[in-house]
């Protein structure tokens, strides 16, 4: 039996939509993810001088192959 993709995305809704203890358990690794990648943002902040806040949301719109300023060539930041 061959399952569409349409299909398949409703097999998976339903199976979540069917089980709260599933959907609970999915919320709370995506919390621990953020709070893992929050962490990161501030230790690539730490090594390149650059805010925790600003390195967040260039990922966030520029994808994770943002280089930081130093590696840019911006020369509004000092190397150390």
């Amino acid at each position: 039996m061959k399952v569409t993709k349409s299909q398949l995305k409703q097999i998976i809704k339903e199976e979540m939509e069917s089980s709260p203890a599933v959907l609970a358990l999915l919320k709370d690794i995506l919390t621990a993810v953020k709070s893992v990648d929050t962490s990161i943002d501030y230790l690539i902040a730490a090594q390149t001088g650059e805010d925790p806040l600003t390195i967040s949301s260039l990922q966030k719109t520029m994808g994770r192959y943002r280089l930081p300023s130093r590696y840019r060539g911006d020369s509004s930041k000092e190397d150390a």
